[in-house]
């Protein structure tokens, strides 16, 4: 076969090879971004602990008020309860229990996480997630409501009503139209030491940094292998038609 044959196809397989590489170099440095945000995210987390408890329902949440701790005077809402589905705890499928609680002073309420409970054989069978009712005192974490990356089925506000409604990724908008009433958009992580609560073991959300920085270091091996493909792919090339 002649090198006029052999070198269009040579530069097509170098060129498509070189710009594997770049893609992985920059999958590889996307991760390495990420790394660095969970890293933060992790400081910020275990610093909340220490800083001034805030003593009123802020209006929105932003990254100077997210992972304090917050103490507010309210009433939890009896009806409905809401159970995040696809919630997982050291492996075992279960739910997130989110209690409105009606802000003493305010028409606004607050979405109280109280932690993880287990979902049981029977998927039809919801478990039991009451609250007492009366005037108290919750005190949690700052956090954002759980999202997912692609929203895909029913809207949460479509969903079954009853005393206990399953929902996917709900947003604050979602259980403000069950609710009737506003809902500010974030939850408050229940403390492990309030009663009322299920299983909490609140972490920083994400990965942890270490697992960025495999998977970045997988991206960037294969960059380098593309590019070292590229350069052997050239090599031979050129002494076939030296």
């Amino acid at each position: 076969m002649s090198a006029a044959t052999t070198t269009p196809r040579t530069y097509v397989a170098v060129v498509g090879l070189v710009a594997l590489g770049a893609l992985f170099t920059s999958l590889g440095t996307w991760q390495l971004r990420r790394a660095d945000e969970s890293r933060d995210t992790l400081a910020r987390f275990a610093a909340g602990v220490g800083e001034a408890t805030l003593l009123g329902a802020p209006r929105t949440l932003d990254d100077g008020v997210r992972f304090r701790r917050l103490e507010v005077d309210g009433e939890l809402v009896g009806s409905p309860q809401f159970l995040l589905d696809n919630m997982l705890h050291e492996g075992v499928a279960g739910y997130h229990v989110l209690t409105a609680l009606r802000v003493l002073g305010s028409h606004e309420r607050v979405l109280v996480n109280r932690g993880w409970v287990a979902a049981g054989g029977d998927r039809n069978v919801l478990p039991h997630v009451a609250v007492a009712q009366g005037s108290r005192r919750v005190v949690g974490r700052l956090e954002r409501l759980p999202r997912p990356g692609i929203r895909l089925g029913a809207a949460a506000r479509d969903a079954p009503r009853g005393p206990a409604m399953v929902l996917q990724y709900p947003t604050a908008a979602d259980v403000a139209a069950i609710l009737g009433e506003p809902v500010l958009d974030y939850q408050l992580l229940l403390d492990p030491a309030e009663p009322e609560g299920f299983v909490r073991q609140w972490q920083a959300p994400g990965l942890p940094p270490e697992r960025h920085w495999s998977y970045a270091g997988q991206w960037l091996a294969l960059a380098v292998g593309a590019v070292a493909a590229a350069v052997a792919i050239l090599w031979n090339a050129w002494r076939r038609t030296a």
